[in-house]
């Protein structure tokens, strides 16, 4: 099975924020870059999945209009933090965090090990399905969880590897 994921289009929020499953506005120009995306994906889908946030769930909606909303698939939750400026953030918390992300979850949050899990939870059951051609509408943190996921990149190498907005990634599921 052929499992294509995209990352939505760069949304409408000061730069800083931390934004994990906020679900921010998306450009007045949306449909544009949607089909420059649309474009590089020129051929059909047995099913589309997206993350239920607005900027993924638009550009999925381009796609078709049965659209299978996957909580699974949403970016990390970032918990009290979410809405709050980086540099604003409790300074020792954060640096305790980013020491040890891949285990520790942000206060109310979840981890990047957590995410993983969560993914993986997704593609076991994609796993049992018969579909040849599979589009996720998704996160950075999703495509970074996949390529551990299908690829075995170690978790400490995942978040260093560019996930860039509007990217499109291939992987291959055996079942």
């Amino acid at each position: 099975m052929e499992i294509y994921l995209v990352r939505h289009i760069e949304p409408l929020i000061e730069k800083g924020i931390c934004y994990g499953q906020l679900d921010v506005p998306i450009p007045a120009d949306y449909k544009i870059q949607h089909q420059k995306i649309k474009k590089e994906l020129a051929f059909t889908f047995d099913i589309i999945f997206s993350s239920p946030l607005t900027r993924c769930l638009k550009l999925a909606q381009s796609f078709t209009d049965k659209v299978n909303k996957d909580v699974r698939l949403m970016e990390v939750n970032f918990g009290d933090w979410e809405g709050k400026k980086w540099d604003e953030l409790p300074s020792l918390e954060l640096k305790i965090w980013m020491e040890n992300y891949i285990e520790l979850a942000p206060p109310n949050g979840e981890s990047l090990k957590q995410l993983v899990d969560r993914f993986a939870d997704f593609t076991e059951a994609l796993k049992k399905e018969t579909y040849t051609r599979v589009l996720v509408i998704t996160h950075a943190g999703i495509i970074r969880a996949a390529k551990h996921v299908f690829n075995e990149m170690p978790l400490t190498e995942v978040m260093m590897t560019p996930a860039d907005y509007g990217s499109v990634h291939r992987f291959e599921i055996n079942s």
